[in-house]
């Protein structure tokens, strides 16, 4: 079990489908549905995907709370994201 912990982040990384990836595993593509490191790497991949579109949102004039609000993330982890930006 802890090497199969140690290689999701790395398939995600690699933006493999499911298909890929239980193949990859040796499992069947259900099985990978119902194993919690699945739902730990979606909600991963939704929270990156939610980071990425922080600073356009902010471009369109959308406001800090708003975006918080929305991405249900705290006032102070959109301004960390803002800040980080070049």
């Amino acid at each position: 079990m802890e090497g199969l912990r140690q290689s999701v982040p790395r398939l995600l990384n690699l933006a493999l489908t499911i298909e890929q990836v239980a193949e990859g595993l040796g499992l069947t593509i259900n099985q990978v549905q119902n194993a919690k490191l699945y739902h730990d790497g979606i909600q991963i991949g939704e929270r990156r995907a939610k980071l990425k579109l922080i600073p356009t949102l902010l471009k369109f004039g959308v406001t800090v709370e708003q975006v918080a609000e929305a991405f249900d993330f705290s006032v102070e982890e959109v301004r960390q994201v803002t800040q980080s930006q070049p």
